[in-house]
Parts: structure tokens; C-alpha cells; sequence
């Protein structure tokens, strides 16, 4: 008697079949090097100034920031000048004066990372520094560097935020279609949009669908699944990695529902 395949199986067939046979896996991996240096280049247009600015009054104590922590930011924005200018060579991916750029950009805010992790900041500063580290990290991944450590501002109590507090910084689960399903981000599809550096910010999320905004599935490699069957989808899933199994449509899943 012949077996009948089991539904895990339908799934991932319906999984694999849902990626475009024609895909150019080098070229979207080059846009989304180029999509996080714009990224970087639009933070750092104020960055900087904003960090100087802190440095001048208080709760901060610049008397006890290094002077390599106090040039961090300025020295950052060179190097994303210099990242962007090499963002055209069509061997992006495996480039090694990218590679070797990207570590410089890394490199020069590893004492910024930490003085911002033992001085009290103001909060829309570590915000911005949690957009600017979330993509140079993103970046390291790509090239196999090392990333900065994604420490906790004083008084966070490291809850909440990904977690701050860890000696090294810890990469993203690998998402995409899996056995049974399809692993990624749940997000708003506005955030989905936006980088990496959004889809964890489960406040953010939670805000633009408040505001209305679709909740949708967004792989590592940035590919945005729509999700038919919205209330599917509990708040507590939001900016979290989960696998959704259901039924697929092209870039549509008709959620079951998820682990």
C-alpha cells in the first residue's frame, strides 16, 4: 500500500516551491550590503553630533570616557564614507577591502560600545547607538567579523533588550524555509522594510500595528512573507524568530500555527 506523504512534508514542498527558481542569491546578498550602508550612512549623519553634545553636560562624565571611546563616533563616520565608496564593486559579498573596512568601522567604536554601556546617556542617543551597533553587527555577520558586545546602559537591569549584558554579542537565528514551515521575524511589514536593526524592536512593531500596519514574516535574508489569517499572529510574537506552519501561496502562509 502506498504511503501518503505527511503534512510536514506538503508544507516544506509548498516551503521550497515558494522561492523564485531564478533567484540571484549574490545579488540580493549585494543589495542588502548596500541597503545596511545607506543605513549606517543616514544614522551617522547625526550620531556624532549628538554624542559630542552629551559629552558636555551631565549625567555624563566625559573625565572618565577614553579618548579612543571620545573619537569613536567621529572616526565611524569617516569609515562609513569610506564603506560607501566601495559599495559598487560587483564582488560586494567577498570583497576584502570591504571586509577590511567593515573590521576598521568595528574596531573604532569598541570603546564607544563599552563608555556607552557605564555612562548615562540620554536615551534617544542609546537608541540611536542600538540602531548604528544592531547594523555594523548585521554587517560582521556577513563577513564573518567580529561584532561588538551588546551591553546594558546603566540602569537597564539587561531585561528586555536583547540581551545586553553578555560578554559577546550572539548571532541571529538562521531563518528561512525550514522542515515543517518557514522561520523568521515577526514584524510589521513597515519595519520589514527597514533593516534588520528594526525587527526586533517589538515596541516599534507593536506601535505601527496599533496604528494599522500588517503583521508579516521576514526571513534573515530580508524575503517578506504575508500572513492571510492576521489573528493568528499573538502580540507576544512580536520582533521574536518564530516557524509558522500553515499553507503557502507564493509569498502568502495561511498560518496553522507556530512555534
Amino acid at each position: 500500500m502506498r504511503r501518503m506523504p505527511s503534512l510536514a512534508a506538503y508544507l516544506l514542498m509548498a516551503a521550497i516551491t515558494a522561492v523564485p527558481q531564478d533567484f540571484d542569491r549574490e545579488k540580493s546578498a549585494r543589495e542588502y550590503v548596500q541597503f545596511l550602508v545607506v543605513q549606517l550612512e543616514q544614522w551617522t549623519n547625526e550620531f556624532p553630533q549628538q554624542f559630542y553634545a552629551a559629552l558636555m553636560k551631565p549625567p555624563v562624565d566625559s573625565s572618565k570616557i577614553s579618548e579612543p571611546a571620545k573619537n569613536g563616533p567621529a572616526e565611524l563616520a569617516e569609515s562609513i564614507k569610506k564603506l560607501a565608496a566601495l559599495t559598487k564593486a560587483p564582488d560586494l559579498p567577498a570583497n576584502a577591502a570591504f571586509r577590511t573596512q567593515v573590521e576598521a568601522a568595528l574596531a573604532v567604536m569598541k570603546e564607544t560600545n563599552q563608555a556607552m554601556s557605564v555612562q548615562r546617556f540620554p536615551t534617544p542617543l542609546q537608541n540611536s547607538w542600538d540602531q548604528l551597533r544592531s547594523t555594523l553587527n548585521n554587517l560582521a555577520r556577513v563577513y564573518k567579523v567580529e561584532m561588538l558586545a551588546v551591553l546594558d546602559p546603566p540602569g537597564s537591569g539587561g531585561s528586555g533588550r536583547g540581551g545586553r549584558g553578555a560578554a559577546t554579542a550572539k548571532a541571529a537565528p538562521s531563518t528561512g524555509p525550514v522542515a515543517g514551515g518557514i522561520a523568521g521575524y515577526v514584524v510589521d511589514l513597515s519595519c520589514a522594510k527597514r533593516g534588520k536593526g528594526m525587527w526586533t524592536n517589538a515596541e516599534c512593531i507593536t506601535r505601527c500595528i496599533r496604528d494599522g500596519d500588517k503583521v508579516v514574516l521576514v526571513t534573515d535574508d530580508g524575503k517578506i512573507y504575508q500572513i492571510a489569517n492576521q489573528d493568528k499572529i499573538a502580540p507576544e510574537s512580536y520582533g521574536q524568530v518564530v516557524t509558522l506552519l500553515g499553507k503557502t501561496d507564493g509569498d502568502t502562509i495561511t498560518v496553522e500555527s507556530l512555534k
